[in-house]
């Protein structure tokens, strides 16, 4: 729910939409007098979705697509759970205790993952697949709900101490049968700020990177003038319009959802977020949570978190510096605002 001139796509369970506007409240071209576009922009297709690159400054854009392309297969080689010989699909596949060597960002990600699993007090749990899958979400079999039974089943498979690793061995290992880490809740805007950094290693200081709708922004899109965000309004169509639009410099946003996936049990419409707490949809009508951090990574893993816990999340976000704003759905096609204090001085000096 968030962007910069166009919409963004759904990626994996967690829908993200964002408006990055460019000609709307900021001119997309600045131009110099060789007439040279003064923000530069690079598109491309990643983790069947898309990402965005937007930046001032001199850069050798051949190359650094060359650079993202050879960073990309080494990302997907790590942490795509499509890709059967990557290192967490390989890691899914082993039997408990068996160890299995990984890399220096596979131990660095599963670092971060467990902090925020403590951080949100299991509201983000990367091992909840086998929960996800058995409610018809996730590349799931569509079906009724499930058992008590069957629940209690895939809830013995969850929880992210089930996952072991040694540091300076880099090995990993479960300790259960069926455990599972799936990435994705945070694994876009992981890449989002690695390739923030990229930027910075060409002394690229000024850039909006965008993956899948995470956002890390990094100073000005022109001398004075800050980036612009907008949350787009909850629908099921896409682009349906800008519920709030923000200036952001030096920060990064994300948004979940859930109104445009859901489960249908008897006619009555749940939540596809799953709590990690109860292996159940959540009960509350929060239909979006966006999320400012100081890294793509945090704001990314918070907003999946912010939608387990709903308005409950809030003083546990201020608690780690995290601005929240929520919409609560009154009824169809009307929401109320919920807006943690932080975000609340926020919105008064970055609101248009």
């Amino acid at each position: 729910m968030i962007s910069e001139a166009s919409t963004i796509k759904m990626y994996s369970v967690k829908p993200i939409f964002l408006i990055i506007f460019s000609s709307l409240f900021l001119t997309g071209c600045f131009f110099s007098n060789e007439k040279k576009p003064e923000i530069q922009e690079i598109r491309g297709e990643i983790f069947g979705s898309y990402y965005i690159v937007k930046y001032r400054g001199d850069l050798d854009t051949s190359d650094f697509i060359q650079e993202l392309d050879t960073f990309f297969k080494k990302f997907n080689d790590e942490f795509s759970t499509y890709q059967a010989d990557s290192l967490i699909s390989k890691f899914n596949q082993l039997a408990p205790q068996k160890k299995i060597k990984t890399s220096h960002r596979f131990i660095e990600m599963l670092k971060f993952s467990q902090e925020l699993f403590h951080q949100t007090q299991g509201a983000f749990d990367p091992t909840l697949g086998p929960v996800i899958k058995l409610w018809g979400f996730g590349g799931g079999e569509k079906r009724g709900p499930p058992s008590e039974a069957s629940l209690k089943e895939a809830r013995e498979k969850v929880g992210f101490s089930h996952v072991k690793w040694n540091e300076l061995n880099l090995e990993v290992w479960k300790v259960r049968e069926g455990v599972e880490l799936d990435l994705n809740a945070h694994a876009p805007g992981w890449a989002a700020d690695l390739m923030g950094k990229m930027l910075e290693q060409h002394q690229i200081h000024n850039y909006m990177v965008d993956i899948s709708g995470e956002l890390i922004i990094k100073g000005e899109k022109a001398p004075g003038r800050e980036w612009i965000v907008g949350i787009e309004t909850p629908s099921k169509e896409y682009a349906q319009g800008v519920h709030l639009a923000l200036k952001l410099k030096d920060q990064a946003i994300a948004t979940s959802g859930n109104y445009r996936q859901f489960y249908n049990d008897n006619g009555e419409r749940k939540s596809h977020i799953i709590d990690p707490r109860s292996g159940k949809p959540v009960a509350h009508q929060i239909t979006s949570a966006s999320v400012i951090a100081s890294t793509a990574a945090i704001a990314d893993a918070w907003s999946t978190a912010i939608m387990v816990l709903g308005q409950d999340g809030i003083e546990l976000a201020e608690k780690n510096g995290i601005k929240v704003y929520l919409l609560e759905a009154i009824k169809p096609g009307e929401y109320r605002p919920i807006i943690s204090p932080s975000m609340e001085t926020f919105i008064q000096e970055a609101s248009l």
